[in-house]
């Protein structure tokens, strides 16, 4: 009878063998082997993929096109083919902040996948596997530390590194950018090399009376004094040392500047400054810790910062030893609502955020744990021309900038297209419907940059948010505009341009006339965007305690700090600030 049972219990464990290795069989089997193409949607448009089954598995991945953010998508895309490709497995977590585009990747791979023959159950087999990225297991030392892989903090890194100094940098978000990378990337420099290239006369000072009293008067003049003296030169080095391109006979002219004095990056947006500082990052071999957030900074018996404590992506709490001094480039809280209102009760759920996700103050707070003051907290900016669905910033209404008009409802014009930020945003929220309408026609569209931005334009289009119609009543009709008003309300603005001067509004620049279709509309209205308030800093980038001390160790630059803009922050001016003290706080970090 036992031996019975031996031989019973014998087959029963050969049979599930069997069953076992048929199974796995199987699965492999399932995929044939070849290229496959697969599509995905993804933030922007489709995301195209060919895939490569080898023995049954997944070989390579090779992206064909796509239109997502560069330095975000060629982040995302490296990290999840590596982890499709090492586990044959597209059942892969999203990466936190830009889950559309995991999504589309994701979707195009497995698309691809049906082709070879892949079943529903076969792409979603196994536990969903966690995103892997490079890893510090133990304690780390270096003479810097910067905390922030946006604009200020590689600036500051690539200058401290090239002071001499041993750097590195820790990011809390799986990729580079910050809210340089969706900004529009141009930055002031008053006596610019292409100011003098187009003719432009400026000053310093000019430049200083602007930005001061853009900020009604509440910004630090020595702070932005350092700013005024040294951005034109600081613009150079992005130029020639970092390899920052720039279009050399385009000046954008913000609202409440005097004339025209931005730069331009190519391509139209931030996306140039970040791709080229992240390779000078690489070049110069400075280590860059992604999905590692700053926890605590590390402080010595003497009150001296000494390092900081962050968690890595597997969850181990590492500490990284900066002997000089840590920087912090965190950005500002332009994504944290609750911390938003904390500070200005004004600011309610109406308001989407132009910023990235990973905005929400986390700088601020680090260095107040330790005593840091802060300053203009209350001061939060609104940018007028937002998308109404996502809050994100429209790169397709900068066509303000280029002569476009903003009416209402009602077909009225109702504030000075050039004026402030602010100012333009309280005029928006004030219509009935809380509103915008730009207006433009066809020889405004081709002066403006629009060429840029198409694959916004088309989304625009797609969710109903702008339209190109061959006559100015069509337009109209569209938002369900007082057509007859608009039309007056045009014949009366182009006879303003004619005489070279805006008697209703006194628009500052940019007059042209609307006389050409086809005629286009877009819906705008503000959203958050920037953060004047932040730790109080000196003209060395030094954060400064409660006790109006130097924080020995402790320097910070970009939105993380506040006291250089004021009340209001003029278009272009985060840039310019971001490049002069990321430079100086990398700089004396380094000594």
């Amino acid at each position: 009878m036992k031996n019975v049972k031996k031989i019973s219990f014998l087959l029963i464990v050969m049979l599930l063998l069997t069953v076992m290795a048929g199974c796995g069989s199987s699965t492999a089997a399932q995929l044939e082997d070849g290229v496959f193409s697969g599509v995905g949607q993804g933030h922007n448009a489709e995301i195209q993929t060919e895939v490569t089954v080898e023995d049954g598995k997944i070989k390579d991945i090779e992206v064909i096109s796509h239109k997502e953010t560069p330095v975000l998508s060629d982040s995302i895309f490296g990290e999840l083919k590596d982890m499709m490709v090492e586990h044959n497995s597209t059942n892969i977590d999203t990466v936190s902040g830009a889950t559309i585009t995991s999504v589309g990747f994701r979707n195009a791979v497995r698309n691809a996948l049906e082709q070879a023959g892949a079943t529903d159950e076969y792409l979603e087999q196994g536990k969903k596997i966690s995103l892997r990225f490079g890893v510090a297991d133990e304690e780390k030392e270096y003479d810097v530390v910067v905390v922030g892989a946006g604009g200020a903090g590689m600036i500051a890194a690539i200058e401290a590194k090239s002071q001499g100094a041993n750097v590195a940098i820790i990011e809390k978000k799986p990729f580079v950018g910050g809210n340089t990378l969706v900004s529009g990337g141009e930055f002031n420099a008053p006596n610019s090399w292409v100011q003098e290239l187009m003719g432009v006369e400026d000053s310093v000072e000019q430049y200083i009376e602007d930005t001061l009293s853009g900020g009604d008067y509440e910004g630090n003049e020595e702070l932005v004094r350092i700013m005024a003296e040294n951005i034109s030169a600081d613009g150079e080095w992005l130029r020639d040392y970092v390899g920052v391109e720039f279009i050399e006979d385009y000046l954008m002219h913000f609202g409440g500047h005097s004339v025209p004095r931005a730069i331009y990056p190519i391509g139209g947006s931030g996306i140039e400054l970040i791709q080229k500082l992240e390779r000078k990052v690489h070049e110069m071999e400075i280590p860059l810790y992604t999905k590692t957030k700053a926890n605590d900074l590390i402080v010595d018996e003497n009150n001296r910062v000494i390092g900081v404590s962050a968690e890595n992506p597997e969850g181990k709490m590492i500490n990284f030893y900066g002997t000089n001094g840590v920087v912090l480039t965190t950005g500002g809280f332009g994504a944290n609502l609750e911390m938003v209102q904390k500070y200005n009760d004004v600011i309610d759920d109406r308001y989407k955020s132009t910023n990235q996700k990973g905005a929400t103050g986390d700088g601020i707070i680090l260095g107040q744990e330790i005593g840091a003051d802060v300053t203009d907290m209350a001061f939060v900016q609104t940018y007028p021309t937002c998308n109404p669905l996502t809050g994100h910033l429209s790169y397709v209404a900068d066509t303000r900038f280029d002569g476009a008009i903003l009416v209402n409802k009602g077909g009225e014009r109702f504030v000075e297209e050039m004026d402030r930020r602010d100012v333009i945003s309280e005029a928006i929220l004030a219509q009935e419907d809380t509103f915008g309408y730009l207006m433009w026609d066809e020889t405004i569209r081709n002066n403006s940059n629009m060429d840029s931005y198409l694959t916004e334009f088309e989304n625009l289009e797609k969710y109903g948010l702008v339209v190109k119609a061959d006559t100015i009543e069509e337009a109209a009709a569209f938002f369900e505009i007082d057509a007859e008003t608009l039309k007056s309300t045009i014949e009366r603005y182009n006879g303003f341009v004619e005489k070279g001067e805006d008697e209703d509004f006194q628009r500052r620049g940019n007059l042209a006339a609307l006389k050409e279709g086809p005629y286009y509309i877009q819906q705008v209205t503000p959203a958050i965007h920037h953060t004047m308030g932040g730790l109080r800093i000196n003209g060395d980038a030094k954060v400064i305690s409660t006790e109006g001390e130097w924080i020995e160790g402790l320097y910070a630059a970009g939105e993380v700090t506040g006291g250089v803009h004021g009340k209001n922050r003029l278009g272009g001016n985060a840039i310019s600030d971001l490049i002069v003290f990321g430079r100086i706080a990398g700089r004396n970090a380094a000594q």
